[in-house]
């Protein structure tokens, strides 16, 4: 017995429930996703401010873990002190090892994605072998074969005094940018750690808005001919530049996500580019002729991901 085909009216009537079921589909989609990025800005916003009123490392690195849970199935944090890495927090593994973990301690040169984030200052990404990160951390984190970790430095004047670590799925632009705004944190809190004397740096002076100078390309000085006056604004420039780039990306999600879309970062966020570049201006480069403006870098490094195209036609360029 042949089954009758539907009449052009029902194939109809069917197209449409079809369309309509995926307009609404789309749209629920699209309202959960605008909610969950509010919710993540949220979250960081939060994270940050907490942070701010934190007094301690031990402080700071109970909030890092908490507020780095969402972006890693485990986490810790890690302080560093000459040459020596110590347990600090652990998030996201069993109570035992928890109680284990503050009884870690290896020097850096025995687990090398920890030796190499410590030098180059750079986030890493590394096998959980004990050779690349310790036994202490394999077995804490009850690592199997063929895991990856991520570990975040947290550096203060090119010193790095902590490490976040990270496995499992993970998302390491949020972890990134949480390990910039706590090394913030952090050169603000320093004089309260018991950190060496020769690294305790006064804070910057306030902002002031000067008339812009020409353009050009400046190169990189060669650190050792730096005077220690130089080299101490060239620390306070570097923190400076990561800190206004990290606060455009935490606090302006939605105008980096477009800018980034349309290739053009400066049409985005000009407010906040202009009254930051006018701040390097005169807080750094009109106060040493070897002054390199981080800034831009930065801006390139960061919120453009090395695609400087991204910064768009209207871009200024490098201050001189």
């Amino acid at each position: 017995m042949s089954t009758a085909a539907p009449s052009p009216s029902l194939r109809s009537l069917f197209s449409e429930l079809e369309q309509l079921f995926q307009s609404e589909t789309e749209a629920r989609v699209s309202t959960s996703v605008q909610a969950a990025e509010r919710a993540l800005a949220e979250h960081l916003n939060q994270s940050v401010r907490r942070l701010r009123q934190a007094a301690a490392f031990p402080e700071i690195a109970a909030i890092l873990c908490d507020a780095s849970v969402p972006f890693a199935n485990a986490c810790a944090v890690f302080r560093i002190s000459e040459n020596t890495v110590a347990g600090e927090r652990l998030r996201g593994a069993s109570g035992e090892s928890a109680e284990r973990f503050r009884e870690i301690r290896f020097a850096a040169s025995e687990a090398a994605a920890f030796a190499g984030a410590i030098e180059s200052g750079e986030p890493v990404v590394a096998l959980c072998s004990p050779p690349e990160v310790s036994t202490g951390v394999v077995e804490a984190f009850a690592h199997a074969p063929g895991d990856k970790a991520h570990l975040f430095p947290l550096t203060v004047d090119r010193t790095t005094v902590g490490m976040l670590y990270a496995t499992g799925a993970v998302d390491s632009a949020a972890l990134e940018l949480l390990a910039q705004a706590t090394a913030a944190v952090m050169e603000a809190r320093q004089r309260q750690w018991d950190r060496p004397p020769s690294l305790s740096r006064s804070q910057s002076p306030d902002l002031v808005h000067i008339e812009p100078a020409a353009l050009s390309a400046s190169p990189a000085p060669d650190w050792d001919d730096l005077s220690p006056a130089d080299r101490h604004l060239h620390l306070r420039a570097q923190r400076f530049a990561r800190l206004k780039v990290a606060e455009m990306r935490l606090y302006r999600p939605d105008a980096v996500k477009s800018g980034r879309a349309q290739q053009d970062l400066y049409s985005a966020l000009q407010d906040a580019i202009d009254v930051d570049r006018e701040a390097f201006r005169q807080t750094f480069l009109a106060a040493s002729k070897t002054m390199v403006d981080y800034f831009h870098l930065e801006l390139v490094r960061t919120l453009a991901q090395d695609n400087p195209a991204w910064l768009g036609g209207k871009y200024p360029g490098r201050l001189a």
